[in-house]
Order: structure tokens, then sequence, then C-alpha cells
């Protein structure tokens, strides 16, 4: 196995192209090679020196939900025409990137026309909002990304829409032109039954309602005045949503995310269960291998529950933020506790849905970045990368994560610009929100920095990205805890297809030796480790393993 390999890299240019001096033998240092090796040309054996691992990435199936999505912020991410907001030529430019890194799905956040930044609000839902770009534009991502085997999501917010929307604008109007006392007509006025209007004072003291000027009613927005909320029990709303649907996949969008789920009908789950069952059955109907994942911000017995719809896919927010299991446990060292959490969740998720696909995640658009979960420790940073990408499921990745980006406080911080290169401008710069604050500081360095050093988050975030792709059972696996007789030590067994992986992970901060038998456990080799600093490695001695501090043993 490795030791002390690949530990200088060097830039070639200005692009993505990098030259890389690779250690071989028996600690001996190879002479820098005299002619330029495109890294994209490389093979994982050759960026980390590992000549006993000879497995190759399995094929994924365009229809095969089982991904590793990426989710990038448009406004924010790359930046193809010097106006300092990402658009979607920019992401285009770097779909080799991401594709590079071992990301075979995206998820966009919200593309529609929207007077806001983030457009969670929705103008207008057959269009890209100009900032970005246009529908060419869009589906020659769309192209491009299918060319490289990635699916693409986009974010489907009906909860509500921007109070600039048509149907809105001309319920209000409409509302504004009725006489005292005089009840709305919905065939007259459709629109008018679009969202939950109420008679001013019948909603009286009711925070979540504003009233319509020159009006004697009022709405509904649970989030704001500018985001009235659609009435998803009118049957007109729903054939709306359905013709939305219908325009994106047929410009080859693979499936969506579904925005603020549990405020459908805020505080009636049973009612939120039925609008879900209503989607799930619609979208087979129109495109029967389209991924959706919703989003319901809530502890792991809710999402349970929520499973019961028959709803593929839910993001797993027990696991997520600087309060879920993985930092919690990681930050305790604690691995037992959270081997044991991983077993009980997923059989709970099954029991629930048998046909679930989860969807774990550290951070994303509306949390604090996982750098400052873990108090800037890049080894703690990297170990709760790793966890999520050995969990079973559909693995999301905030864009930026893999750079060990900053940001938190104010959402504007959050969604501040990808860190592409250690200057503030250039190509695919952004500038990022206006109201974010100008004393963010990736202090790991932007990309350019990090690749060139092999023991930065980027490159251990590849290699990681890599294993997951390499090995099905990881994350297609049932998860089984093993208590390995220490609690510091996150034991599981992955199980799929006939085959069983043995994932073991120190979250200690010193090396542990651990004794797991081969007549119990049936493995027969170390297949590939993850250590946070190259020097070190993974040895296996028999049955006995050892694991630097913060290190992870694959045994098959």
């Amino acid at each position: 196995m490795r030791k002390n390999l690949l530990k200088k890299m060097f830039a070639l240019t200005l692009s993505s192209v990098m030259a890389i001096s690779v250690l071989y033998g028996c600690g001996k240092e190879a002479e820098e090679p005299s002619t330029t090796i495109n890294k994209a040309d490389l093979t994982p054996q050759e960026y980390y020196g590992v000549d006993s691992w000879d497995a190759v990435e399995y094929e994924v199936a365009k229809e095969d939900h089982y991904r590793n999505y990426y989710e990038v912020f448009v406004y924010s991410f790359a930046d193809s025409d010097g106006d300092g907001i990402g658009d979607i030529q920019g992401l285009i430019s770097k779909l080799d990137y991401i594709e590079e890194m071992g990301f075979n799905g995206i998820w966009l956040m919200p593309i529609m026309p929207s007077g806001t930044y983030h457009k969670y609000d929705v103008d207008d839902y057959y269009d890209i909002d100009s900032k970005y770009g246009t529908l060419e534009d869009y589906t020659d991502l769309i192209d491009a990304c299918h060319s490289r085997n990635i699916n693409v999501i986009i974010d489907l917010v009906f909860n509500h829409t921007s109070s600039s929307h048509e149907w809105f604008t001309t319920a209000c109007n409409y509302y504004k032109s009725l006489g005292a006392g005089e009840e709305p007509d919905f065939e007259e006025c459709p629109y008018a039954n679009y969202y939950n209007f109420a008679k001013t004072e019948d909603v009286k003291g009711k925070s979540t309602y504003s009233k319509i000027s020159g009006s004697e009613y009022s709405y509904e927005g649970m989030f704001w005045s500018g985001m009235p909320d659609l009435n998803l029990d009118n049957p007109l709303v729903r054939a709306e949503i359905e013709d939305v649907v219908d325009f994106w996949i047929n410009l080859g969008t693979d499936g969506f995310r579904l925005d603020a789920v549990k405020e459908y009908f805020s505080g009636h789950k049973t009612k939120n269960l039925e609008v879900l069952d209503w989607f799930e059955t619609y979208i087979r109907s129109v495109k029967e291998d389209a991924f959706v994942v919703g989003e319901v911000w809530e502890p792991y017995s809710s999402i349970k529950s929520y499973y019961n719809s028959g709803f593929e896919s839910f993001f797993d927010y027990g696991y997520g933020n600087n309060s879920g299991y993985i930092i919690t446990n990681i930050n305790t060292r604690n691995g037992l506790a959270l081997s044991e959490k991983l077993e009980k969740t997923e059989k709970g998720y099954f029991e629930s849905n048998p046909n679930m696909v989860n969807s774990p995640f550290l951070s994303n658009h509306d949390t604090g970045r996982i750098a400052g979960f873990c108090n800037y420790d890049e080894n703690r940073i990297k170990l709760a990368g790793a966890i999520n990408q050995i969990m079973s499921g559909c693995s999301f990745v905030y864009y930026g994560e893999e750079l060990g980006m900053t940001g938190s406080g104010k959402d504007e911080n959050k969604r501040a610009p990808m860190a592409w290169t250690s200057y503030k401008s250039g190509y695919g710069i952004t500038v990022g929100p206006t109201a974010m604050d100008s004393d963010i500081v990736n202090q790991f360095g932007a990309l350019d920095t990090q690749e060139k050093d092999i023991d930065s988050i980027y490159w251990y975030y590849r290699k990681m990205l890599h294993i997951r792709r390499t090995y099905e059972e990881i994350a297609k696996g049932s998860t089984t805890s093993i208590d390995a007789g220490d609690k510091e030590i996150c034991a599981i067994s992955k199980e799929y297809n006939g085959e069983t992986m043995y994932i073991l992970c120190n979250f200690g901060e010193e090396e542990k030796t651990i004794t797991l038998s081969k007549d119990t456990y049936a493995y027969e080799k170390l297949i590939e480790y993850l250590v946070t600093n190259t020097d070190n490695e993974v040895k296996l001695n028999g049955d006995s393993i050892t694991i630097p501090a913060y290190g992870i043993a694959f045994l098959k």
C-alpha cells in the first residue's frame, strides 16, 4: 500500500491542467517527469500512487437513481459573460470539473424568472431567469450533461409563487374590483381560487396573512407576503403544476427537488402526504424513471412517516446541519453511536417505503458550511464528508463543500461565490449576493491552491467519491452496525447483490488497532482506505487493522 506517495504537485497553466510529481517505490523519490501530464488523463491509482488498486468505477445506467449529486446555486457558481452573476453557460464551462470530481448528478437551485437573487419566488414557470440565460442555454446544459451521464434535477417550487406572478396579480385585481360584501365568482375569475384568500375580518390576528390593498380580502403567505401560498386543494392548480412538469420534462430534465413539502398544508401532514401521492403518481405517468426528492426539514421520525406516502426520496435532515448525527458524533468522537443510528434509520425508512432511495447531505443553501460545523478542523471536515459518502442512497454535496468553503449567519453568506481561484477576478468568478458579508475568508484556499496539495480537502473528496463510485454496495447496500469494541470506531457492513463490504472509521484523535475476525466477518483483504494525511496509511495484519486518526478502512 502507499506510503509517503505523491506529495508534490505543481501548476502548469492557468487552466485546469496540472503537472504531478509522482513518488514510487519503497520510500524513494522518482525524478520529476520531463513531460507534462494532464491530470484528467490520470487514474486515481496515479493520483495517489496506489498500485494495488485495480478496481474500476461501475457503470451507472441512465435510469439509476443512486447517484452522487452536486447542488449548484447558479447565481454564485460560474460567470461566463463578466457581469459577476453566475449563469448557465458558466455552469456548462465547469462540467468537466464536476464530472472529474466524481459527481454524476446536478441539482439546480431555482432557475426560473424571479425578482429575488435566490429565485424561490417564481414569476414564470415556463422560462429561465434572464440573468442566467435562455431556454436554449438550458437545453445546451442538458445535452452537455447527458453526454457525460450526468442527470439534472431542478428546484420545483409550488408551495407558493411570487407576488408578481400573473396568476396572483390577476386574482388581486379581481378582488379589488369586488363591491362591499360581494363574494368572488371563481368561474368569472378562476385565479381567485388559485391562492388561499379569505376575508380580512375572518383571519384577523393570523400573522401569515397579508391584506390586499383596496380590498376586503387577505391572502396567506407562510414565508412572507412576497410568496403567496398556492391553494393545492384546487384541481385547476394541480393541473397547472402538471403542465409545468410536462414542460420541463420535455426539455430533458431528469427530475425535481420539491421545495417546502411540509408547508403545502402547514401542520396537516395527512394532506401533505396526499399531495405527494398525487405528484408521485403523476410524475411516473410522464417519466417513469424521473428522480424526485422532497424537502421535509424534520427529524427522523417525521421523515419516516412521510415515506408512508410512497414518495421515493427525502433529504435526510437527521444527518445534516451542525446538529445532525454526523457532526454531533464526530465532534464527540462516538463512532459506535453513529453506526447504530445508520442501521436504525435506514431500516426504519425501508419499513415505511421498501422502494425508497435516501438522500443524505451535510449542508445546503439553508445551512452554514461544514467547515464551521467542525470548528475549521480539516481532519473532521474530511471525515464528515466521507461519512456522508458511505451512507446508502443518493449522496448530495453543496457546491464548495469539497473545498471547505466557509459561510454562516445570514443566508447570503451561505451562498457565497464558488472559490475557483485565489483572485477575485477572472473567468468564472462571481460577486455573490449583494447582502453577503465582505469578510468571508476561505481559509483552506481556493481550487487553484488546493489542486497543488495532495492532502487538500479537494483531493480527499475526489478520492472518496471515486471509492463510492467503484463499489455498488456503498450506495446500494443494506447497512448493519458492528461493535468493534471501541466506541470511537464507527464500523458497519454494507451488503448488496451477494457482496459484503466492511467499513471502519476512526473517530478518535489517535491511531487505533482493531481486531475484526475474518472467520466471523468473511473478508479477505483491505481493498482501499482514506486518510486525512497521505503520510499515514491503514494496515491489515491478519485480523488486526491499524487505522490512523480520522482514517477509514474498506475491507472485502
